[in-house]
């Protein structure tokens, strides 16, 4: 599962959490997979609200919005995910 961490651009950052069974969830990795920007970034205040979209291909792709202004704005964007070994990692920009 994609999710975003933090509250209210606190920063609010790309996540993965994998579960058996549905119920009990945990981090693969104690880093967030899409961390929010630099300060000064279009993306410094958050990366988040996540979603997962497997094209005609079979690519997969994240697409998520940003911002660097506390929330008062959006950008959406989205970064191709590549899978190795069964776990996610972000393709290239």
């Amino acid at each position: 599962m994609f999710y975003a961490g933090a509250y209210n651009n606190a920063p609010q950052q790309v996540g993965v959490a994998v579960s058996e069974d549905g119920l009990q969830w945990r981090r693969p990795w104690d880093e967030p997979f899409l961390p929010n920007g630099q300060p000064g970034a279009w993306n410094s205040s958050e990366s988040g609200h996540p979603f997962l979209f497997t094209d005609r291909d079979g690519a997969t792709h994240l697409f998520y919005q940003g911002n660097n202004d506390g929330g008062r704005s959006w950008h959406l964007s989205r970064r191709r995910i590549e899978w190795r070994g069964g776990e996610p990692v972000l393709g290239p920009e």
